[in-house]
C-alpha cells in the first residue's frame, strides 16, 4: 500500500515536471526537441571559469542533467539549488530555395532556446520530486525490491564517472578534413590551454548537422589527439539512449548565441549550430576558407604532435607494431624474409584507393610503374581506410608509410598527418574547367588547398600536382571540339563533378614524385633551395616544405604564382 501511494505521488510529480523537459524518446530523430537547464550566468556572457568552455564563445553547458531509460531528460533537483534556468533545444526545419547557399542543409537545424529562470512553482515541483524519489529509493532498498516501474529510474539515475560530457559540432563534420580543421584545431588549442585534471574527465560526442552524418573510425582516431576517456559516440546515441544516467556537466561546443542585443534584460536565449569551434587566438588559425590569414601557425603541428604522442602513451608497443606492420606489408608484396633486411630501410608509399567516388582507375598500372624502383628499396601499395577493421589499424596503416602517400584531393588524405616526420604527401589536384563547380578553390596552386591546410607548418612535406584533361574518363570523342565537349560534360550532370568522377593518373607523375622527392633523402636534398628547384622543374607545387637552411629545419611554402 505504501509503495502504491509513493508510486502515485511520484508519477504525478514526475509527469508534471518531465512533460516540460527533454521530449526526445528512442523514436526521435537527431535534432528533435531537447530541454535541459543551465545557470543563468552561463548564458550570453561566458563566465571565466577554469574550463575551456568558460572561455570559448561557441560553448555553453548544462549542469546536473539526467537521462531516464524511457528517453526522457530531467534535472537532479537535489543538486540544482535555487538559481535555475531551463534551456530548450528545439528542431527547426530550414526551407531552402534554389538560389540559397549550397552549404545549407535541408534536413534542418538545431536551436537551443534558453529561459533565464524557472517559476517558484516549478522549482517547488523539482524539490518535491527529489524528496519523493529519494524516499521511494530508500523504501525499495530496505525491502529488497528492485522492480523498475519506469518512474524510479527517472529520479534515481546514476552519475557518470566521467564528469564532463562534451557535444561538438561544426559544419561538414561528416568529412574528416573539415572535421579536423573546423573542430579539432580549436579544441586542441583550448584543451592545451585549459587541460583537464585527468584524461578520464572528458567524453566526446559528435553532433552531425545532417541526419545522414556517420561516425567513422577516423573521427575516433583524430579525437585521440585530445585528452579524453577513449569513448567517442554519436550525439544521437546520447539523445536516444535507453540507459539511465546523470551527468555532472553536459557541454555543447560549436553553437552560436542568436540575437545578442540586450543580454542583461533577456528572459530567453537561443543558440544555433555554428560553422566551427573557435581558437584561443583566432588570428593564429590558418584557414583561408574560414577567414584566417596565411602566416606561420603552430596549431597544426601541435595537433599532429599530440596525436602521435597520446597514441604512443596509450600503446607503449606502438613503434614495434609499426615495424611489424611494415614487415607484413613487404611480405605481402612478395618479398622474401631473407632479402628484406632492416624494414626501416625500405620506402613504403601508399596509393590512396577508394571504392566509391573519385576512384583511381589505373591504380594497378601506377603500382607496376612503382615496381621499377624495387631495386632501390621502394614499393607502392594500395591504401584504403574503408578496409581497416579498427582505429588501430588505420593508425598503423599510415604510420608505416615512411615513403609517403599519394591521393586525389579529398578527406582521405587527412590521415597523412600520421606519417613519419619528413614524409611526403602528393595531393593530386582534379582537372576542373573554368565553367565547372569547384573551379578556383578545390585545386588551388597559389595557396593551400582546403584539404592541404592540415599540413601547413608541420614537419611534413606537402606536394601538389595538377592533373590535366587526360585524367577525365569522359567525352574523349569530342576533345577536338570545345563546344561539343562542354555540352557532353553538361549532359553528365553530377557525374562530371570533380568530387564524384573517377580519374586516371599518367605513369610519369608517380615516377617523377619518387625520383624527385622520395629518393632524395640526403642532407643536400632536404635543403630548401634544392627542394624548390626540383618542385619547379618537374611541374609540382610545394605547399609545405620542411627543409633546411644551414643546420636548422623549418617550414617554407613554394606556391605557384599567377
Amino acid at each position: 500500500m505504501v509503495l502504491a501511494i509513493i508510486s502515485f505521488i511520484s508519477f504525478t510529480l514526475n509527469w508534471s515536471v518531465l512533460h516540460h523537459h527533454l521530449e526526445t524518446g528512442p523514436e526521435a530523430e537527431e535534432g528533435k526537441a531537447i530541454k535541459a537547464h543551465t545557470k543563468s550566468n552561463d548564458i550570453g556572457n561566458q563566465s571565466r571559469g577554469p574550463h575551456f568552455w568558460d572561455h570559448e564563445p561557441s560553448c555553453f553547458h548544462l549542469d546536473y542533467i539526467c537521462h531516464a531509460n524511457n528517453g526522457k531528460w530531467f534535472y537532479d533537483p537535489s543538486r540544482t539549488g535555487s538559481h535555475f534556468s531551463q534551456p530548450a533545444v528545439t528542431f527547426n526545419p530550414v526551407a531552402i530555395d534554389d538560389d540559397d547557399d549550397v552549404h545549407l542543409n535541408n534536413n534542418g537545424d538545431i536551436h537551443f532556446n534558453v529561459q533565464k529562470s524557472l517559476s517558484w512553482g516549478r522549482r517547488t515541483y523539482f524539490r518535491l520530486a527529489a524528496c519523493v524519489c529519494k524516499f521511494k529509493a530508500m523504501w525499495l532498498e530496505r525491502n529488497h525490491t528492485h522492480a523498475d516501474d519506469g518512474i524510479t529510474s527517472q529520479c534515481y539515475s546514476y552519475y557518470s564517472q566521467t564528469p564532463y560530457h562534451i557535444v561538438i559540432h561544426s559544419d561538414h563534420n561528416d568529412m574528416l578534413g573539415e572535421f579536423y580543421i573546423r573542430s579539432l584545431i580549436g579544441l586542441n588549442q583550448w584543451t592545451r590551454k585549459f587541460p583537464p585534471k585527468t584524461n578520464d574527465d572528458f567524453q566526446f560526442y559528435i553532433h552531425f548537422h545532417n541526419n545522414g552524418g556517420r561516425l567513422f573510425d577516423g573521427h575516433k582516431l583524430f579525437l585521440g589527439g585530445l585528452p579524453q576517456n577513449g569513448k567517442v559516440e554519436n550525439f544521437k546515441s546520447l539523445v536516444q539512449g535507453n540507459s539511465s544516467q546523470c551527468f555532472q556537466k553536459l557541454v555543447f561546443c560549436g553553437y552560436n548565441l542568436v540575437d545578442k542585443e540586450g543580454l542583461d534584460n533577456k528572459e530567453a536565449f537561443e543558440f544555433a549550430t555554428a560553422p566551427l569551434i573557435g581558437h584561443p587566438n583566432p588570428e593564429a588559425t590558418l584557414n583561408l576558407y574560414l577567414g584566417g590569414r596565411s602566416k606561420q601557425n603552430p596549431s597544426y603541428q601541435a595537433l599532429r604532435q599530440d596525436l602521435l604522442t597520446r597514441n604512443a602513451e596509450k600503446n607503449p608497443m606502438l613503434q614495434r607494431k609499426v615495424r611489424e606492420y611494415r614487415l607484413q606489408t613487404l611480405l605481402q608484396k612478395g618479398l622474401k624474409l631473407d632479402t628484406i633486411g632492416d624494414v626501416d630501410e625500405w620506402k613504403i608509399i601508399g596509393l590512396s584507393d577508394r571504392k566509391y567516388r573519385r576512384v583511381w582507375l589505373n591504380i594497378e598500372t601506377s603500382i607496376t610503374t612503382c615496381d621499377s624502383f624495387l631495386h632501390k628499396k621502394v614499393i607502392c601499395i594500395k591504401v584504403n581506410v574503408e578496409e581497416a577493421e579498427s582505429v588501430e589499424e588505420q593508425l598503423l596503416m599510415h604510420m608505416s608509410l615512411n615513403g609517403g602517400l599519394i591521393g586525389i584531393h579529398g578527406s582521405q588524405l587527412t590521415n597523412a598527418v600520421l606519417l613519419p616526420k619528413h614524409s611526403f604527401i602528393l595531393e593530386l589536384l582534379p582537372w576542373i574547367p573554368s565553367f565547372a563547380w569547384g573551379a578556383g578553390w578545390a585545386a588551388t596552386t597559389n595557396q593551400p588547398t582546403p584539404m592541404g591546410t592540415v599540413f601547413h607548418d608541420t614537419d611534413l612535406n606537402h606536394v601538389g600536382f595538377s592533373l590535366d584533361r587526360s585524367s577525365v574518363p569522359f567525352c574523349h570523342e569530342y576533345r577536338t571540339n570545345e563546344e561539343q565537349e562542354k555540352n557532353c560534360f553538361g549532359n553528365l550532370d553530377e557525374k562530371f563533378r570533380w568530387d564524384v568522377r573517377d580519374f586516371n593518373v599518367e605513369e610519369s607523375v608517380v615516377m617523377k614524385f619518387i625520383s624527385s622527392f622520395v629518393l632524395v633523402n640526403n642532407s643536400t636534398g632536404a635543403e630548401c633551395d634544392s627542394m624548390e628547384a626540383r618542385t619547379r622543374d618537374n611541374g609540382f607545387v610545394l605547399y609545405n616544405a620542411f627543409c633546411s637552411r644551414g643546420d636548422e629545419f623549418h617550414t617554407e611554402h613554394f606556391y605557384k604564382r599567377g
